[in-house]
């Protein structure tokens, strides 16, 4: 539990305003599922102590992340699109930017200590 301590601390830090006390419960919750999702992808030979530093700030913004997606679900936006001439745009509903951004950086940070799930070609013909 001391982890996801640090973790809501570290959080803490970087929302930059007082939490009611429902949203600090909810971000219990959110540290702890980061620090599962992030201690499931550490590679065999690590434990989350191993990389303590990075991976506390990773599960800090994985949890903002999803907070502010939460918070964004309940907000409605009552224009999607509008057109002027040629010129069209459209809001998508698929998450903010500020949310993408904190999950990237998290996923950036970690990438030293997690297995590779990237691409790999298993045999090339020649």
């Amino acid at each position: 539990m001391a982890m996801t301590d640090d973790i809501l601390t570290v959080a803490k830090c970087f929302s930059d305003r007082a939490w009611t006390q429902a949203e600090e419960e909810v971000m219990t919750v959110l540290c702890q599922a980061a620090r599962d999702r992030w201690a499931e992808k550490l590679r065999e030979e690590l434990d989350p102590e191993d990389c303590r530093g990075p991976f506390v700030t990773a599960c800090a913004w994985s949890a903002l992340a999803a907070m502010q997606s939460g918070l964004e679900a309940g907000t409605e936006f009552p224009v999607s699109a509008f057109t002027a001439g040629d010129l069209t745009v459209k809001r998508e509903q698929t998450g903010s930017a500020a949310a993408k951004s904190l999950e990237a950086q998290a996923q950036a940070l970690m990438e030293p200590y997690v297995r590779d799930g990237g691409f790999a070609f298993l045999e090339v013909m020649g």
